[in-house]
């Protein structure tokens, strides 16, 4: 993980606003660095905060959420463009935009999230993760995180975790809630 992120960061200064020129150069690193058969899932994205512009790439990753201010307040899955990283030499990734419009969230997470488990063993599960989002829907970024991580926290009570529990929430004309682990 660590030499993921470091390659991330050294290849976005070389290819700047290319989500999927950064990944490509990563994924030839890993596979020539590293020799083994892990791979990495990342959601690369690079957000414009004055216009609401998210151009990005998703190698393999839980699909974050974005749910639209406006209207009904659909929800879309930001599905992915490609492979995980360092699973394969040669792989290309899709580019995508979307718009996040004022008052639109963005919900990012990882697998630990919706695999959380309770102690009769059963999944917290994207449904119940995105009725969360929907009942704290208005509240600031920080808001619906500590809103989440409370249901979950609620949702495991103190059943052992096997994978990290994270998540980052974004409302365009809000804070940024940085994403934190619930308490042990």
């Amino acid at each position: 993980m660590a030499l993921s992120w470091i390659l991330i960061r050294t290849y976005t200064a070389e290819h700047p606003a290319q989500p999927e020129c950064v990944l490509s150069a990563v994924n030839h690193r890993i596979l020539a660095e590293t020799h083994t058969d892990q791979f990495v899932t990342v959601f690369y994205g690079m957000l414009d905060p004055p216009t609401g512009a998210l151009v990005y790439c998703n190698a393999g990753h839980c699909p974050p959420y974005l749910i639209r201010a406006q209207g009904d307040r659909a929800i879309q899955a930001l599905r992915r463009t490609g492979m995980a990283l360092g699973a394969a030499e040669d792989v290309r990734w899709g580019q995508e935009s979307v718009q996040i419009a004022p008052g639109g969230v963005l919900i990012l997470y990882t697998d630990g999230v919706t695999e959380a488990r309770n102690a009769q063993g059963a999944f917290l599960g994207k449904e119940r993760l995105l009725e969360s989002v929907r009942a704290a829907l208005g509240c600031s970024a920080q808001g619906i995180q500590d809103a989440l991580l409370a249901d979950i926290r609620e949702f495991v009570n103190d059943a052992p975790q096997s994978d990290d529990i994270a998540l980052a929430v974004i409302v365009r004309g809000s804070s940024v809630a940085i994403p934190t682990p619930p308490p042990a």
